[in-house]
């Protein structure tokens, strides 16, 4: 279950630390607020100190406290109309969090809603602060959410693990995790790639770049555990290069078109 250590709940959300449970911190902002809160329900596979949700009809207004590292009260929007989630914000500011919640309640609608705040945007990355855009990713990646590619867990956790792999923005794809130094396309990978077998086990592998024509691709390690790929992959981090650029990759190669 996703949770926060006691210490980091009191440090950086006190306010939840004080009522015992989002859901009734929120409650509390909405009595000062004067108006009523509403019922709110634990989400699934989140400790409910850390995240509550409410339902209208079909539709859900998640909120999760999960940030160990920095304050920060993460909203998740879906619809009723078929398309699972549609609006997603980030702020430090409960008050905030009460304001968009009290909106959806009296039935405004997603777009009415990004129109109102700024902060609310139709792709969970794109609602990152400036400068969190990795480290949202890789908390949405160990969160397993179902909002962005996820990849192979255990490698996940293994690469999170070293902490010169952080400053990588996470990215599987097709059974490969690559760890990129841009955060949209044009994508640009400098490090190693963690490549699945069929014996269940990982190569590590260095493609060759469209950005670096003159370094073919070649296998660094074969046969490894998630663990041991991981280790190999830190080993293996280009020096000077990191951490991902949030946007496109702007330094194309020479002569690239």
């Amino acid at each position: 279950m996703n949770e926060l250590p006691r210490e980091a709940l009191s440090d950086l959300y006190p306010e939840l630390a004080a009522s015992g449970s989002l859901r009734e911190a929120l409650a509390g902002e909405a009595a000062r607020r004067g108006h009523g809160a509403g019922p709110m329900d634990p989400v699934e596979g989140y400790d409910p100190a850390v995240a509550a949700c409410s339902t209208r009809g079909e539709a859900r207004f998640a909120v999760y406290a999960t940030n160990a590292d920095e304050r920060e009260f993460r909203i998740e929007i879906s619809t009723d109309s078929g398309r699972p989630w549609c609006a997603f914000g980030s702020t430090d500011d409960l008050a905030v969090v009460d304001a968009i919640l009290h909106a959806w309640r009296d039935g405004a609608s997603p777009g009415q809603l990004r129109r109102e705040w700024m902060l609310l945007a139709t792709n969970p990355l794109d609602a990152a602060p400036p400068g969190r855009v990795v480290s949202t990713a890789w908390r949405l990646t160990l969160e397993r959410s179902p909002l962005i590619r996820l990849g192979d867990a255990e490698v996940a956790e293994a690469l999170y693990a070293q902490p010169t792999l952080r400053a990588f923005f996470p990215f599987p794809s097709h059974g490969e995790f690559s760890l990129l130094s841009s955060t949209k396309d044009p994508f640009y990978a400098e490090v190693p790639c963690v490549v699945p077998r069929r014996d269940g086990l990982w190569n590590v592998v260095l493609h060759w770049s469209r950005w670096s024509p003159h370094i073919p691709s070649r296998v660094l390690g074969s046969r490894l555990s998630a663990r041991d790929a991981a280790a190999l992959v830190a080993a293996n981090v280009p020096a000077g290069s990191g951490p991902a650029i949030e946007g496109g990759w702007p330094h194309p190669a020479p002569g690239y078109q």
